[in-house]
């Protein structure tokens, strides 16, 4: 009998998810014998149970530049981004961190423009992440007043895509 990679891989996986520093599978005449954490196996030469000597990074230290703070720092990303135009808007705000997207595909007209008439449900953009694209969807119904994200921005949990009139029916 023989034992595959996988086979391999599967052991070594075991090891590394249990409290074992060591451990040593026969199968048939093939014998797999595994240590971690400095342990040392018995029967077995040294040379192949301690792991080659790895170089230690040099880190050269690095004087810090003086910042000058002239505000005091926001706690949340929404409240470094743009505001709704006036107190009838409505901001419409990013899901999750990721690129927006402001049109199905590149080229293409955006989902959204400023004058633009939107209803609930309705696709205002794409926030991408990690390769997953996710609608972004209109919650109220109204006109679009402002666009605060371009195309290809990286957007924030909570950032202003874009200012909806909701008082225009």
């Amino acid at each position: 009998m023989s034992l595959s990679s996988a086979d391999i891989n599967s052991i070594v996986a075991a090891l590394h998810e249990s409290d074992w520093d060591e451990a040593v599978v026969s199968v048939g005449d093939v014998k797999i014998s595994v240590a971690r954490n400095g342990a040392h196996l018995p029967g077995g030469s040294t040379a192949m149970t301690t792991p080659a000597p790895v170089a230690e990074p040099v880190v050269a230290p690095v004087a810090a530049p003086a910042v000058a703070v002239s505000a005091p720092i926001p706690s949340s990303p929404a409240a470094t981004a743009h505001a709704p135009a006036n107190a009838t808007d409505f901001a419409i705000t990013a899901p999750s961190i990721g690129v927006l997207w402001r049109s199905p595909e590149p080229g293409a007209t955006p989902f959204i423009e400023v004058g633009q008439r939107v209803e609930i449900g309705d696709t205002v953009c794409i926030v991408e992440i990690m390769k997953l694209m996710n609608n972004v969807a209109s919650t109220v119904t109204g006109i679009v007043t402002a666009v605060h994200a371009e195309n290809g921005a990286t957007v924030e949990y909570g950032t202003p895509l874009f200012s909806v009139d909701v008082t225009a029916n």
